[in-house]
């Protein structure tokens, strides 16, 4: 296994739709479906995404089996999500927020297998887009109608807050709700350098796409 990160290409979308398909969603119904919680995207989707925000690949062996993407403020601020903050519950003051340079942490997709690669690009990602500038980066985690644990160590490995709540609705899948969580760049940065898998994560560069 020979791992390797670099910045996604317009090319590469094929295979986010791939990975895309690969995560199973079982519905309140008892059915089933492709796609997990990525479901409002296909191809020409990602290829928007990777031309205008931050995203990285992680190859094995020039085979893709993970991505991340991040919205950069501006795109962050025409979001629905972004549009509609006020809907959510917060257990913070937004208002401090609103005024700092923003990201949101968009989707994060890997093949099963490839745990230490997934954490090397979440930490990659992450370290991009607060060097671009952004101070404070959101991201969402789904509660109902199922669990959705996968990104919470991410989260508590960088110190990230919960920072309050939303009731969305998906195509196919109806009402969801998601907890928001909140990290700071300077909180990143402190704790990353003190986790016990930074000098793993730190040795990766970014290979140009």
């Amino acid at each position: 296994m020979k791992i390797k990160l670099r910045k996604a290409l317009p090319t590469d979308a094929d295979a986010f739709v791939y990975i895309k398909e690969q995560l199973p969603l079982t519905l309140t119904d008892g059915s089933s479906t492709k796609g997990g919680f990525l479901l409002g995207t296909n191809k020409e989707t990602y290829i928007e995404y990777i031309t205008n925000s931050y995203c990285l690949i992680a190859e094995d062996n020039d085979l893709v089996v993970g991505f991340g993407i991040v919205l950069p403020d501006h795109i962050l601020r025409a979001s629905d999500i972004w549009i509609r903050r006020a809907e959510a519950t917060w257990n913070i003051g937004l208002e401090v927020y609103e005024s700092k340079y923003l990201c949101y942490f968009e989707q994060f997709a890997f093949l099963p297998g490839y745990k230490r690669a997934a954490i090397t690009l979440a930490y990659h990602i992450v370290k991009r887009a607060f060097g671009e500038g952004h101070e404070v980066m959101f991201t969402t985690t789904v509660n109902k109608p199922i669990l959705n644990l996968a990104a919470i160590p991410f989260i508590n490995a960088a110190n990230g807050i919960k920072a309050g709540n939303i009731n969305e609705t998906y195509p196919i899948i109806g009402h969801i709700n998601s907890d928001i969580y909140l990290l700071e760049a300077t909180t990143f940065y402190r704790q990353s350098q003190a986790h016990p898998l930074y000098p793993f994560v730190n040795r990766y560069t970014i290979d140009p796409a």
